[in-house]
């Protein structure tokens, strides 16, 4: 007999957490004049920390609407964000880098949209804008464009990002899995629809945000306020984690119609 996932005890403990993360991202800019030294950083961290609870309540939004599975979509970009959060921590030329290489990015991909006319030149931002913004971030930073192809994957490919987090575990396991669906892998389909994967998703997003809610309170002293909370959330998430996993055959798939939705949807 297969084991109950604890769907309940995950719903209760990401609810938990999205709002610790809320309060805690509240005191981080609170007053606002707070994060303007070195503002670019800050609201790199602040963002990516305000995505994970954005993810976070989508999902809770749809576990309580009994229409899970999107979920996997939402657990996968949340474990990006805290890869950057947790790099960002670990290497302090992870952050500057990765805002820059941004940046850069999205000036290529506009010019080529304007080459092809879809980007009229009116529009902002302008790829001239883009560049001037990463080279001020360089310069306020001191970090150097990155000419060693090493060097740029280690800032632009998510694996190596996780390594520079030490969450390579995370990566090789949560992460590749819940890429499946993302991709539209068919083993990805049937494993978000048998509900295997959602599971890892909820679980997946309790360690984004919890991750979130620790770089948050490093970056922003706020530990002596909240160190409490997250050592308990900790322990509840090592208790939930626990459960192990239960990989269904694709025919039980469609036997339950239901978890793919409703008959006639």
């Amino acid at each position: 007999m297969k084991p109950e996932p604890d769907v309940i005890k995950v719903c209760d403990l990401l609810a938990d957490q999205k709002e610790l993360l809320r309060r805690i991202h509240h005191d981080a800019t609170e007053p606002p004049g707070k994060v303007m030294a070195k503002a670019d950083l800050a609201n790199f961290l602040l963002c990516h920390g305000l995505h994970i609870h954005e993810m976070a309540k989508a999902a809770l939004l749809l576990m309580g609407s009994a229409e899970p599975y999107s979920v996997v979509l939402l657990a996968r970009s949340a474990l990006e964000s805290a890869f950057n959060l947790v790099a960002a921590r670990n290497d302090k030329q992870f952050g500057p880098q990765r805002m820059a290489y941004e940046l850069e990015e999205l000036a290529r991909k506009l010019t080529l949209l304007a080459e092809k006319q879809a980007w009229p030149a009116s529009r902002h931002p302008t790829p001239d804008e883009c560049r001037k913004n990463a080279e001020q971030i360089r310069k306020e930073y001191a970090v150097p464009v990155l000419t060693d192809n090493r060097d740029r994957v280690r800032i632009s490919n998510i694996e190596r990002i996780a390594e520079v987090a030490n969450l390579s575990p995370y990566y090789d396991d949560d992460y590749r899995q819940l890429s499946l669906t993302v991709h539209s892998n068919q083993a990805g389909i049937l494993n978000a629809g048998s509900g295997f994967l959602v599971r890892k998703g909820m679980l997946a997003l309790c360690n984004a945000s919890l991750m979130a809610s620790a770089v948050l309170c490093d970056a922003f002293q706020l530990r002596p306020t909240f160190n409490e909370k997250i050592e308990e959330h900790e322990a509840r998430l090592s208790e939930v984690m626990q459960q192990p996993d239960y990989l269904p055959q694709p025919q039980e798939l469609f036997r339950n119609d239901a978890n793919l939705g409703r008959r006639g949807n």
